[in-house]
């Protein structure tokens, strides 16, 4: 499905926060960090190939509306299409755009991992990413969550929305994600006070 790399969200930022890295790794911590890496990697391959083909099948629909039945991963708007073209590019357009964005996101913690440094793991440029990182997902989440009242509003109205409803509703895990990112980003900003007042101590 669709939301086959949002399922997983929580589960990975949970073992973000449990993960235990100290100054000399083991090599059981050391294996379970490169697959973290992997993960978030594959992660985001996912959500930039997915964006690419919400893409791709909008602008075609667009010249063969026949496409319109199974757009991606079965989902169909062919109804949608027929009865109001701006709604369809409405909803298309929310689509491809959390898909962006969460690919993004992925982007954003790759670079956090390239700027983590375990001698001193409290750095203002990863808590930089960190922060944004939260306000990105929290947007995420709020943009999801107004879009799935939308639809539910057309669904009320007698629009035919095709199940799109399934393409976003991780609004939840989303905003979860951001309000645990920004526990870490002020554990962070605190830690950064403590490790300039040990320097300046030194």
């Amino acid at each position: 499905m669709l939301t086959f790399y949002n399922r997983y969200l929580l589960i990975f930022n949970n073992i973000l926060i449990l993960l235990k890295i100290d100054l000399d790794m083991t090599k059981r911590n050391d294996f379970i960090w490169n697959a973290i890496q992997t993960a978030t990697w594959f992660i985001f391959a996912g959500f930039c190939v997915q964006t690419g083909a919400l893409l791709f099948n909008y602008i075609y629909s667009l010249y063969k509306p026949v496409a319109t039945y199974n757009l991606y991963l079965g989902l169909n708007l062919s109804a949608l299409y027929t009865r109001s073209i701006a709604l369809y590019s409405f909803l298309f357009a929310i689509l491809i755009g959390l898909s962006f964005f969460k690919a993004f996101v992925f982007y954003t913690v790759i670079k956090i991992f390239k700027k983590l440094n375990f001698i001193k793991p409290f750095s203002k440029d990863v808590h930089r990413f960190i922060a944004k990182t939260a306000y990105y997902t929290f947007s995420i989440g709020i943009v999801s969550l107004i879009a799935n009242k939308i639809v539910e509003q057309l669904i009320t109205k007698g629009f035919d929305v095709g199940g799109i409803l399934g393409h976003w509703n991780d609004y939840v895990a989303f905003l979860m994600m951001a309000a645990i990112l920004f526990v870490i980003s002020l554990i962070f900003q605190k830690g950064i006070e403590l490790q300039n007042e040990n320097d300046l101590t030194v």
